[in-house]
């Protein structure tokens, strides 16, 4: 069985597990966990796709899952849109903003592409407070009700923790065939070295931008499907530490890998449930844990399947016996033994 063929039968036994979970455990804190697990899957997959593959920092992203969450919020609330409507808006939305944003912001590289992002993850911050009147400033917008989505109800935990699942598992599928494509091969390139890639006639600016708004629109599904698991949203809920938090969870589960982001999502979310415990020193204790994580595996958690793997094949090479009496070097000099 080839690798690809391995990792298709993998997808499908854990995307499986997921959506059975309902059936596997009735524990509503259990479900609760994994539904922010999904949400988690899908933003830090789009973001993988920004800084993992194209390499390009990104602090706006906490700002742009707001957008999906505030842009659906509104339109199914305040001007009765359905649930599908306001999905879609959600997604589309923050594509837009990153599309126009991103034409003049991903001309520029480094820490100055880092401050200018972050500049916009500020900018939309002080909109949800200002725009009070269509976001309701910082009190924010309560009493969301969760929709039914075809027909089918999703006020329960458990039936919306399905579509929770139903979207981290097309997320993935979707980021898998962005990557294989010849437009992941561009990013990579680009990541790379964006000279070499110039000169092979890949437009970087065209491409970068076109990373964003798909590394958007992920935010975007991300924040949709959490205004409606919390059924409350304000300003709060989208700042500069869930722009962090995204990062950490593609950095600590492997850049440039989708199966990294995944891990790193779902290592995340269970990291800061635990350190709930903890209570003042929950920062402290998690950004120990990151800086750890960095210095001691660089490669992330996908890094370290990778090193247990090699370590695991190496003794069958080291293992060798010749198939005479001689070592190896007696055998592969040349010289006769005369013995």
């Amino acid at each position: 069985m080839n690798r690809r063929r391995l990792g298709a039968l993998l997808t499908a036994l854990v995307a499986a597990v997921a959506l059975a979970l309902p059936v596997l455990t009735k524990d509503a804190y259990f479900i609760q966990v994994a539904s922010a697990m999904g949400i988690a899957v899908v933003l830090s997959l789009g973001l993988g796709l920004l800084y993992g593959y194209a390499g390009q920092m990104s602090f706006a992203h906490a700002g742009l899952y707001g957008i999906g969450a505030y842009s659906s919020v509104i339109l199914t609330t305040k001007v009765g849109t359905n649930f599908l409507v306001g999905l879609v808006a959600g997604i589309v939305v923050p594509g837009m903003v990153a599309f126009l944003t991103g034409i003049p912001t991903l001309r520029l590289r480094g820490h100055y592409l880092a401050i200018a992002t972050l500049a916009l993850q500020l900018g939309i911050v002080e909109f949800f407070v200002q725009a009070s009147e269509l976001t309701g400033g910082t009190v924010g917008i309560f009493g969301i009700e969760r929709p039914s989505f075809f027909g089918i109800s999703l006020k329960s935990s458990t039936a919306y923790y399905e579509l929770i699942a139903t979207a981290a598992i097309v997320a993935y599928l979707l980021a898998q065939q962005i990557v294989r494509s010849r437009f992941g091969r561009a990013l990579t390139a680009i990541r790379e070295d964006e000279t070499a890639a110039t000169a092979l006639g890949i437009n970087p600016s065209r491409y970068k931008v076109a990373a964003f708004t798909l590394s958007a629109m992920f935010a975007g599904l991300a924040g949709t499907l959490y205004a409606y698991q919390i059924l409350y949203i304000n300003p709060g809920s989208f700042n500069i530490d869930w722009s962090i938090t995204a990062l950490s969870m593609v950095v600590i589960g492997g850049v440039g890998s989708n199966l990294g982001a995944v891990l790193g999502a779902v290592a995340v979310t269970l990291i800061r449930q635990f350190l709930f415990s903890f209570g003042d020193l929950e920062f402290l204790v998690y950004g120990i844990w990151i800086m750890a994580v960095i210095i001691f595996f660089p490669g992330g958690l996908v890094g370290i399947g990778r090193g247990l793997l090699a370590f695991w094949n190496a003794p069958e090479t080291r293992n060798l016996k010749p198939r005479s009496g001689l070592a190896p070097t007696q055998r592969n000099s040349g010289v006769k033994n005369v013995d």
